[in-house]
């Protein structure tokens, strides 16, 4: 079975949010089974809540969401989604197994904080694995990295099928049609070893009489699991009199990389949340600190974003999240228990 990037690093965001909540419950001294238990029904309600949200927004019927819910080896979680599930989870499993506990769920959800801003951050190196949640096209002279995602990522059926790029790295000149005959080359795009002129006879092994049948490997073959990882693209071409067998390797143009500006943010904010942890004077203020925080940056980040998805929902849950969090955080220094006089779990 293969190991797909981003099912690892949500399991490793699991393990690691699991190790940090464990070391910050003794330091508050709340029950770390507790804790560890409640992560569990967390985790789980978070990948029902994201997948219930992405299977809302893509599917039509009834039937289509039931009949692909349990395909999560095909993608689909979407993040806010699985904030919300997994809020659900924590206060379900609470209620129904540790409500005699002596402890305000808000100090359990404040405990938690750090621990999601971290599984956030390793969540996104999942998302570069896999290619999705990437950035805007990268200006050239901008003082800024770019990444270049390959033949198999989302970004180049994407991009190709707004008319940003081509679908390999080269033009097709339509005077031969029906012939696949280079009209040109995009510098940069990692097809340098074709020239316009070469007639492609031969693409991955197999014939390609006319334009048609290169157009459906490039564009429909490419999305299906036998070519799930695959970069280079093989082509046999007449060149004059000369018959040449060249490897290529086609790239988008440079996207931001939108999904390691989150990961940095989120390790900061990690970072924020356990200091301020043992400091906050009020129950809660350190979740809606989260909150506040978390909805500011993805407000930014998303202006770098150019993947497809429900951009609106995305735009005004983080505005919405960020409102929630500041009221949250006043309303918790107004009327919220004490942080230091709370009694210990």
């Amino acid at each position: 079975m293969p190991i797909n990037g981003f099912g690892l690093m949500l399991l490793v965001a699991f393990l690691a949010g699991n190790w940090l909540v464990a070391r910050l419950a003794r330091r508050e001294t709340v029950s770390v089974t507790m804790v560890q238990d409640l992560a569990l029904w967390m985790f789980l309600g978070g990948v029902l809540g994201g997948r219930t949200l992405y299977m809302w927004e893509n599917t039509v019927g009834w039937d289509d969401f039931f009949g692909k819910f349990l395909l999560l080896n095909q993608g689909g979680l979407i993040l806010y989604g699985g904030y919300g599930g997994a809020i659900i989870g924590m206060l379900a499993g609470w209620w129904l197994r540790h409500q005699k506990q002596p402890i305000h769920p808000l100090r359990l959800l404040d405990l938690y904080a750090p621990a999601g801003a971290l599984g956030v951050a390793l969540g996104r190196v999942g998302c570069l694995l896999n290619g999705c949640c990437y950035g805007q096209v990268v200006p050239d002279q901008a003082p800024t990295m770019a990444i270049h995602y390959p033949l198999s990522a989302a970004a180049r059926f994407d991009l190709t099928a707004q008319g940003m790029q081509s679908p390999a790295g080269f033009l097709i000149d339509p005077e031969r049609y029906p012939q696949a005959v280079v009209l040109a080359v995009e510098p940069g795009a990692g097809a340098d070893a074709l020239h316009p002129g070469d007639l492609i006879v031969q693409a991955q092994g197999r014939e390609i009489p006319t334009v048609t049948e290169l157009s459906a490997l490039l564009l429909n073959e490419w999305s299906q699991d036998a070519f799930r990882g695959v970069s280079d693209l093989s082509v046999r071409v007449r060149r004059g009199e000369e018959v040449l067998d060249l490897s290529i390797r086609p790239v988008t143009p440079g996207l931001h990389p939108a999904q390691l500006y989150e990961v940095v943010s989120m390790v900061l904010l990690c970072l924020v949340l356990v200091a301020y942890l043992p400091v906050r004077a009020r129950v809660g203020q350190s979740i809606a600190l989260f909150f506040l925080l978390y909805g500011a940056h993805r407000f930014l980040n998303e202006l770098l974003r150019s993947d497809p998805r429900p951009i609106g929902l995305e735009n005004n849950v983080s505005v919405f999240l960020g409102l929630f969090g500041l009221m949250l955080w006043v309303l918790c220094a107004l009327v919220g228990p004490k942080a230091h006089l709370e009694h210990p779990g």
